[in-house]
C-alpha cells in the first residue's frame, strides 16, 4: 500500500524517469546496449575527471578546454565505475529525468495533466534521438535540466496565477537560477546567452510591473548566485597555484585559439548570412525537435496578445544561438542548448488537444494514449538515433577490446594518446594519464605538438596509441604491437599501438 501511495504521489517524476531510461537505452552509447561509448570528446572528459580524482590538478597537470564542473561530474562517474561509462549513463538518466520533469511542469501549466503524460515521451524521443544529441555524454546535455528549470521559473513569471507572489519576492527561485548560471559558465560558457536573455526578460518584467527600485534586490541576488559556484574553484586552483592555468586553458585558449571569433574578417552581413544558412541546416538536420520550436514560436506570435509573450522565446533563442555559433563552430552537439525551446511547441499542441478533449474524448483515453506514445517514442528513438547501427555490437569484436588485450595490467603502466582526441583506451584500461598533453586536442597549440614529440623521443610512457599515421621518432623507443584500419562514422580510421622496448 505504501509503495502504491508513493507511486501515485510521485507519478509525474516516475513517468519522466521511465521515459528517460527507456529512450536513452537506445540513443546514448553510454548505455549497456552498446559495447562502449567511443566518442572521443566524452572519453576525454572521463580521463580529465579520472585525473582529478587521482589528485591531479586539471589544466595544470592535464590539458583540456572544457569547464571544471564537467570534469568534476565525470570524476564522480569514474568513482562509480573506473573503466566504463556506467556512471555517465546514470547521470544522463538523472539529467534527462529532471529535464523532462520540468518540461512536464511547464506544459501542464497550459493544458491538462493527462495530455501532458502523452506529450512527454514524444518530446523525449525528438530531443534524444536527434543528430544534435550525438552519441551521449556531451557537456551541453548535462545543462539541459538547468535550462528546463529556468524556463519553468520564467514561465511562472510570465503567466502568473491567482495567489502568486510578485517576481521581486521570488528571491529563492532567482537565486537558484543564478547558481545554475554560474555552474553553466563553469561547464561551457558559450551557453550563457540563454541566461543573458533570462536576466533581461525578468528585469523588464519587474521594472514594468513593480518599478525600477524593486529590481535592485533580485538583480543582486541573481549575481550572488552566479558568483557562489566560482568560490570553490578559486580556492582549489589558488591553493594549487593553478589560477593562471585555469584562465589560460578555459578562457584565453578557447577565445583566441579554438574560436574563430577574433579571426573571422568577413563583413557583418556576410557573417549573418552564414549564420542564417547554418540555422537552415540545423532545422533540416534536426527536424525531430526544431519542428516543435517553429510550431511554438508561430503559435505564440498569433495567439498571445501581450508583446513580451510574443517575442520572449524567440529573443531567448536568438541570444542562445548567437552566443554558441557566432564564433564559427558548427559541431552537431553545439545546438543541444536549443532543444529546450521545443517545449514551447508542445505547449501549443497541448492547448489544441485540450480543446479537443473537452468535447470528444474521455480522460482514460488520454492515459492509454500516453502508454502508446511511450512505446511509439522508444521505437522512433531507436530507429532514428545516430547510433542505431552500433546497437548490440559484440564488445569482443570491437577494436578497442582487441587493442586493450595487448596492454599488460600493471600498477605503473602508462599511456600516451596522439594524433586524435582520447580514443577510449584510457577508459577501458583504467590507466591514469601521466602527461599534461595526454591526447592531441582540437586546439592546435604548438606547445602541445612539441611536448608530445618530446614524450615520444624520451620514451616517457609504456604505450603509445596513435591515429592518422605513425608518429615521428616512434621507433626510437617503441615497437608496433597492434594495428587496425576500418571505415566508421563516414571516415577511414586507423590506429597504431606501440609498446616501449
Amino acid at each position: 500500500m505504501r509503495i502504491l501511495n508513493f507511486c501515485k504521489k510521485n507519478l509525474i517524476f516516475i513517468w519522466c524517469l521511465v521515459t528517460s531510461f527507456t529512450i536513452l537505452l537506445f540513443t546514448s552509447r553510454s548505455s549497456f546496449f552498446f559495447p562502449y561509448n567511443n566518442w572521443d570528446d566524452a572519453n576525454s572528459y572521463f580521463t580529465m575527471g579520472k585525473g582529478l580524482m587521482n589528485h591531479m590538478v586539471i589544466y595544470r597537470d592535464l590539458y583540456d578546454q572544457k569547464g571544471p564542473f564537467l570534469y568534476l561530474l565525470y570524476g564522480i562517474c569514474y568513482l562509480i565505475s573506473n573503466n566504463s561509462f556506467k556512471g555517465v549513463f546514470l547521470f544522463e538518466i538523472i539529467a534527462a529525468t529532471i529535464f523532462l520533469y520540468y518540461s512536464f511542469m511547464i506544459i501542464k501549466r497550459h493544458c491538462d495533466i493527462k495530455i501532458t503524460y502523452m506529450l512527454i515521451p514524444v518530446l523525449a524521443a525528438g530531443v534524444y534521438s536527434s543528430k544534435s544529441f550525438y552519441w551521449g555524454g556531451a557537456a551541453e546535455e548535462f545543462c539541459m535540466p538547468m535550462f528546463a528549470y529556468s524556463l519553468y521559473i520564467l514561465n511562472k513569471f510570465l503567466y502568473p496565477v491567482s495567489g502568486d507572489k510578485k517576481i521581486s519576492e521570488n528571491t529563492k527561485e532567482i537565486f537558484i537560477v543564478g547558481l545554475l548560471t554560474g555552474i553553466t559558465s563553469l561547464i561551457k560558457y558559450t551557453m550563457l546567452g540563454f541566461y543573458f536573455a533570462f536576466g533581461v526578460i525578468v528585469l523588464i518584467l519587474i521594472i514594468y510591473r513593480e518599478g525600477f527600485v524593486k529590481a535592485i534586490k533580485p538583480a543582486l541576488i541573481y549575481f550572488l548566485g552566479i558568483v557562489i559556484p566560482f568560490i570553490p574553484w578559486f580556492i582549489f586552483f589558488g591553493v594549487n597555484g593553478a589560477l593562471d592555468d585555469w584562465y589560460r586553458c578555459y578562457i584565453f585558449n578557447n577565445l583566441f585559439f579554438y574560436s574563430n571569433i577574433t579571426g573571422d574578417k568577413i563583413t557583418l552581413s556576410a557573417k549573418l548570412y552564414k549564420l542564417c544558412k547554418l540555422q537552415y541546416w540545423l532545422f533540416i538536420d534536426n527536424f525531430e525537435y526544431f519542428l516543435y520550436i517553429a510550431v511554438g514560436f508561430v503559435a505564440n506570435l498569433f495567439t498571445e496578445k501581450i508583446v513580451l509573450r510574443k517575442i520572449m522565446y524567440p529573443f531567448m533563442y536568438l541570444c542562445t544561438f548567437m552566443f554558441i555559433f557566432y564564433g564559427g563552430g558548427t559541431l552537431p552537439y553545439y545546438s543541444i542548448p536549443l532543444m529546450p525551446f521545443s517545449i514551447i511547441g508542445f505547449i501549443a499542441i497541448g492547448k489544441l488537444l485540450k480543446k479537443i478533449s473537452e468535447h470528444y474524448l474521455n480522460e482514460h483515453f488520454w492515459y492509454n494514449i500516453g502508454i502508446l506514445a511511450l512505446i511509439f517514442s522508444v521505437v522512433f528513438a531507436k530507429n532514428n538515433s545516430q547510433s542505431t547501427n552500433y546497437l548490440f555490437t559484440d564488445k569482443d569484436n570491437f577494436w578497442l577490446t582487441e587493442a586493450a588485450s595487448h596492454i599488460e595490467e600493471a600498477p605503473n603502466t602508462t599511456l600516451l594518446n596522439v594524433g586524435a582526441l582520447d580514443v577510449g583506451l584510457y577508459t577501458i584500461t583504467g590507466i591514469v594519464p601521466t602527461c599534461e598533453y595526454f591526447q592531441t586536442n582540437g586546439i592546435a597549440l604548438p606547445t602541445m605538438f612539441s611536448e608530445q614529440e618530446r614524450y615520444i623521443k624520451e620514451g616517457l610512457t609504456t604505450y603509445v596509441i596513435s591515429s592518422e599515421g605513425e608518429p615521428e621518432h616512434i621507433y626510437d623507443n617503441y615497437d608496433l604491437i597492434y594495428h587496425t584500419a576500418f571505415y566508421d562514422n563516414g571516415y577511414d580510421q586507423s590506429y597504431y599501438l606501440y609498446k616501449h622496448r
